[in-house]
């Protein structure tokens, strides 16, 4: 009966988790800081972008190779500049500064209008992001991200759901089944320094502690898929 609970419990979480969380991994997001956003909804060349934590992004495409990011009422101009063999972006900001953005094997490196590299360093107190001398509100790497679809990422690592569900079983079987502790017992390499070996107390007692072990590592193990 244990055993019949416990499978039964296993395979309902296992569905919930999985239609619960199919958005999380399969959503494509783009981030601006530490705000998370993904699509919300599209109208006439115009897409806005939701966050949960900050107010919606939106992107309008004015044609092929020219779009606008709008985010808090500021307008963000992006222009394709790319060229055979190379990926090159044009930011013009609001307060009329200019920064090139180049696609560097799919990562994207900003440049002042002087040629040096800006660098993408975040500076936080008591939860409010602090502003260096000079730094702008959205890096131009982060906006041409936002602008471009194609720069949008799925989140988490869903693989980690498998091994932990697979650590749960195993660490269950450890724990509720003696003919599984012989089995792994038998698979055991120590068990040929003996001869006519047999399993001890002490090995079904351990046994038992590291199926508990493995069970509890598996809900860490769940965690780190998000």
């Amino acid at each position: 009966m244990p055993s019949s609970i416990f499978f039964v419990s296993v395979l309902l979480v296992s569905i919930l988790t999985g239609v619960l969380s199919k958005p999380y991994f399969t959503d494509r997001v783009f981030y601006l800081y530490e705000d998370t956003y993904k699509f919300a909804n599209e109208q006439d060349r115009l897409v806005t972008y939701h966050s949960s934590t900050s107010d919606p992004v939106q992107v309008r495409t004015d044609d092929e190779l020219h779009r606008t990011v709008i985010i808090g009422g500021q307008s963000y101009g992006i222009a394709d500049k790319s060229v055979t063999y190379s990926t090159k972006y044009r930011v013009t900001y609001p307060n009329g500064h200019v920064y090139s953005v180049e696609d560097n094997n799919g990562m994207l490196l900003g440049y002042d209008d002087k040629g040096n590299i800006i660098m993408d360093i975040q500076a936080y107190s008591n939860g409010e992001r602090i502003k260096q001398e000079g730094e702008e509100d959205f890096p131009p790497s982060a906006l041409v991200s936002s602008a471009y679809p194609s720069y949008h990422v799925k989140r988490g690592m869903p693989g980690f759901l498998f091994l932990a569900l697979g650590l749960l079983i195993f660490g269950w079987c450890s724990f509720q089944y003696q003919a599984f502790q012989d089995l792994m017992f038998r698979l055991s390499p120590q068990r040929l320094n003996y001869e006519n070996p047999v399993p001890s107390d002490f090995y079904y007692f351990t046994s038992k502690v590291g199926g508990i072990v493995v069970m509890i590592g598996s809900i860490f193990v769940a965690f780190k898929a998000y």
